[in-house]
């Protein structure tokens, strides 16, 4: 399938290959066809009864491996594991490669492959007649593509019909592809008909854009001597085989592992590792330099790095390893390879995971004709935590619809596996700019990782791409609903992830006393208001709340009220009011002992008071204070006509407002829009003596 804006679009027109022969390449392998005197014998070789029938092949995506019995010599090495194109290639790994095709030989993205008929086809639409036939043994490895068809924008989304077969015969390292029939008009830029090295730079093309007549053969020759003695030795993984890129959380520790392989035919000698992880800027934060002894071909070589990498700032970084020091290497290109690292702070609010940078590098891509979308598998930087939400950047879009889905990676060899959470986004909260799609229930998460997917509901939508290394390797394109590698996963990412935050917790705790202030003189009983505040991150009610004077006997209640929001605050009324049964100066504490707190160091304020028993002339007379709590502005009753004197105290005893009046009887508004939340002290001073009122700003 054509990705809209991004692939090649015209149709190309057929053109008929001739009788010819070919090569040699760097190595020395050669081609000849059918029509020369001695080139291959036409054979179709009919698997159909015999063979196994390749399932799971959809548009533009692998199966594999099929395991051959026998090693099937190729170029200076040999292969065993066989991953099938629904394009019409086979691979020795399992990339994926879709229009536009490239033109081979070309290092970068998936080598090592032989194309057979690489064009734009397709398994997908309702009778879509095509199959693929796989059969093998120790000397033969046949591989049919039957009756499969080019992809097609319009209904049933394919047309014509394409036969072709691939022999490897591991006997004599002959590689001949055969072509019993094509009809149809190929929307590509294939067919394409050559092999490919594991090292890219190297390989042999029959055709590009050429299609083959029925009854054609082409048959590649592996040199008995080579041209080239290959010296080249390659980062093979940096991190984890597959060099997937990894979420972790500041103040966590990674080993930096990696592996280097000899993929030559030469020995070689020695050379140096060097391992580096760069800051988010560029700037080298760890530096760790190996040497590697003698390699012998296909042998492999881990680099005994002692150091740990252990990140003190979020952000994207960048694992690293370079191979330096090989003498008379023929490839350079395969000496360096990165992996994306991305570090999060997981003590915050939230965070939004994805693998894309800040700005968008290309015009964003779409599905042509709709029935398409993309995916990116993401692991939490830390556990346990939850998902709450999926994020996307769309690029563009005339109206479109489409699907968020979350899965599981329960699938097979960790797949994507339960779909967990699906979202319909109706075109207009589907605009161009960033989203965040929160979950209707948070998923739980102590393990594993998560497959985000986006799919379209329409045309014309197209989701933003990050082309800026480094880059995770963990994209995804899923076309007819079937997945596959995203053929572009090496240079590009994109701009889709999760919202993250910590598991639920609970923690309650007070942060003040309202109406008892610090220094306050208590002579008669005084009704005891706690603060109460949710640190957490789930309502919270229904947990111990205790106060007590100088240690001595505790009053304990249940806060009953309605559940805290997390961030919010609540006022927590004792019925048993604060008795001065002795005169002495002393800490008055609140407390909360919720079962399941998890931070107990926010739990309890104390506030230093003084009691005075029996003398209740001397407590202060009580103002009337509303709202409470207040956001603005507090209006007080109770103070008589005249002049007066007034400070407001924070629970410390720090003046924090202060001022003179002339009251003519009214009440008198006070604004507290400067002070930050919390509760406070009104100290007021008439001629007839001292007033006081408490208030909370919340």
């Amino acid at each position: 399938m054509n990705r809209i804006a991004t692939l090649f679009l015209a149709m190309i027109a057929v053109v008929v290959l001739r009788a010819a022969s070919g090569g040699p390449d760097q190595y020395g392998y050669l081609w000849k066809d059918s029509a020369e005197p001695d080139g291959p014998t036409y054979d179709w070789i009919d698997i159909t009864s015999i063979g196994t029938l390749m399932t799971g092949l959809a548009d533009d995506n692998v199966v594999g491996p099929y395991v051959m019995e026998g090693n099937m010599p190729f170029y200076w090495y040999s292969v065993k594991n066989v991953w099938i194109g629904s394009n019409g290639y086979v691979a020795f790994n399992p990339g994926n490669m879709a229009a536009n095709f490239p033109v081979l030989p070309a290092a970068g993205a998936t080598d090592d492959y032989m194309a057979v008929f690489m064009a734009d086809l397709t398994f997908l639409g309702v009778d879509n007649p095509a199959q693929v036939y796989a059969w093998d043994d120790q000397q033969t490895a046949v591989f049919s593509w039957i009756n499969v068809p080019f992809w097609s924008v319009t209904a049933p989304g394919y047309s014509g019909s394409n036969t072709f077969q691939l022999i490897l015969n591991k006997a004599d390292s002959t590689i001949t592809m055969q072509f019993q029939s094509n009809t149809g008009i190929n929307g590509s830029n294939g067919p394409v008909c050559g092999i490919e090295s594991i090292t890219g730079d190297i390989g042999l093309a029959r055709s590009q854009a050429l299609a083959p007549s029925a009854g054609y053969a082409v048959r590649f020759y592996n040199p008995a001597t080579p041209l080239l003695n290959i010296t080249d030795a390659d980062v093979e993984w940096v991190g984890q085989a597959g060099t997937g890129g990894t979420n972790m959380a500041v103040g966590a520790s990674i080993p930096l592992l990696g592996r280097i392989k000899n993929t030559g035919n030469q020995t070689i000698a020695g050379a140096t590792i060097t391992g580096t992880v760069l800051s988010p800027f560029g700037a080298p934060v760890y530096s760790e330099t190996v040497t590697m002894g003698t390699l012998l071909p296909s042998q492999v070589f881990d680099p005994p790095f002692v150091q740990s990498f252990t990140p003190t700032t979020a952000g994207t970084y960048q694992q690293r390893i370079i191979i330096t020091g090989i003498a008379d290497e023929l490839i350079a290109s395969n000496n360096i390879l990165s992996r994306e690292v991305g570090v999060y702070d997981a003590t915050s609010i939230s965070n939004l995971v994805d693998w894309a940078g800040a700005t968008d590098d290309l015009a964003g891509i779409g599905w042509n004709g709709g029935d398409g979308g993309v995916a990116t598998y993401i692991v939490p930087p830390s556990y346990p935590c939850q998902i709450t939400g999926t994020t996307i950047r769309i690029a563009s879009n005339s109206g479109a619809a489409f699907t968020m889905k979350i899965y599981d990676d329960d699938g097979l060899d960790g797949a994507h596996g339960t779909l967990l959470d699906s979202a319909y986004i109706e075109g207009n909260d589907a605009l161009p700019g960033d989203h965040v799609y929160p979950l209707a229930n948070a998923i739980q998460v102590t393990s594993g990782g998560y497959y985000v997917e986006w799919y379209m509901q329409g045309t014309f939508v197209n989701i933003a791409i990050d082309a800026q290394p480094p880059f995770s390797q963990q994209a995804y394109e899923v076309l007819g609903h079937v997945w596959a590698n995203y053929r572009d996963r090496a240079t590009q990412d994109f701009h889709l992830g999760l919202r993250i935050e910590p598991a639920p917790f609970t923690d309650v705790g007070c942060e003040g006393l309202v109406g008892i202030g610090a220094g306050q003189v208590i002579s008669a009983s005084t009704p005891v208001t706690a603060l109460v505040k949710n640190y957490g991150n789930t309502p919270a009610t229904g947990f111990p709340v205790h106060y007590n004077f100088n240690g001595g006997a505790v009053t304990t209640q249940s806060y009953s009220g309605a559940p805290i929001q997390p961030g919010n605050s609540a006022l927590m009324n004792f019925t048993q009011p604060l008795e001065p049964s002795v005169t002495a100066n002393g800490q008055l504490c609140a407390w909360t002992s919720a079962a399941d707190d998890t931070h107990q160091n926010n739990d309890s304020v104390c506030i230093a008071i003084d009691l005075v028993s029996g003398i209740a002339e001397l407590a202060p007379v009580q103002l009337a204070l509303a709202p409470n709590p207040a956001q603005d502005v507090v209006s007080v009753a109770g103070i008589p006509a005249g002049k007066m004197r007034w400070n407001v105290v924070d629970p410390s005893g720090k003046t924090v407002l202060s001022g003179n009046e002339d009251l003519n009887g009214s009440a008198w508004k006070l604004n507290v829009a400067s002070l930050a939340n919390g509760p406070y002290l009104l100290n007021v001073i008439v001629q007839s003596g001292k007033l006081q009122g408490r208030f909370v700003v919340q």
